[in-house]
């Protein structure tokens, strides 16, 4: 059993990223970020799902730009170029994303 909660604060950095586990065979990973964004990039063999635990986020795909604020989820499909814009502080679960 994890928390996912214990032993994490808001980080100092833009950018942080815990793997916490993984479910047939993709990634689980706890992501903090503070006023930052991602770079576009893709995941060619695996789908990527957002849950936003705290704060708000913006995906953007090079067509569209969605807000997900908490409670909200989005998943990216395999082979789409996206990231990930924080314009405050977010916490999210990030399931998936894994490159083949």
């Amino acid at each position: 059993m994890k928390n996912i909660y214990e032993n994490r604060s808001r980080p100092d950095e833009a950018w942080q990223t815990v793997v916490i586990g993984e479910v047939n065979a993709s990634p689980v990973f706890m992501r903090e970020m503070r006023e930052t964004e991602a770079q576009f990039h893709s995941h060619a063999g695996s789908d990527e799902m957002f849950i936003v635990l705290e704060g708000e986020v913006y995906m953007e795909t090079r067509e569209s730009s969605i807000h997900l604020a908490r409670g909200d989820t989005f998943t990216v499909k395999a082979g789409t170029e996206h990231r990930t814009r924080a314009p405050s502080y977010a916490r999210l679960l990030v399931i998936g994303g894994k490159d083949a």
